[in-house]
């Protein structure tokens, strides 16, 4: 299965950038924040009740703000190491 993932057309070239240099694409960002905010969008239509939009929209804005802070290509990656950067948050 880790082999089969790790060569697959899609998901293999995100995964290894994600496992070798801890890059996060732009177009892959966005998808995130579409289906947030889809999410949110069905919470609300549904009825949820408005503590638990609010609780989720923050968590989903933190994980949003988490993500954002990786980069965003290979050669972004090796920039910020060659500046001496951070890469994320703590590296």
């Amino acid at each position: 299965m880790h082999r089969w993932i790790y060569n697959h057309k899609i998901f293999g070239p995100f995964l290894t950038n994600w496992t070798e240099k801890r890059v996060f694409p732009t177009k892959l960002r966005y998808l995130m924040l579409a289906m947030m905010s889809l999410s949110l969008v069905l919470m609300w239509s549904s009825g949820v009740k408005p503590i638990g939009i609010i609780s989720t929209a923050t968590f989903m804005s933190l994980v949003a703000v988490w993500a954002w802070r990786y980069p965003a290509t290979p050669e972004e990656h090796d920039l910020r190491k060659l500046n001496g950067r951070k890469i994320g948050w703590f590296k």
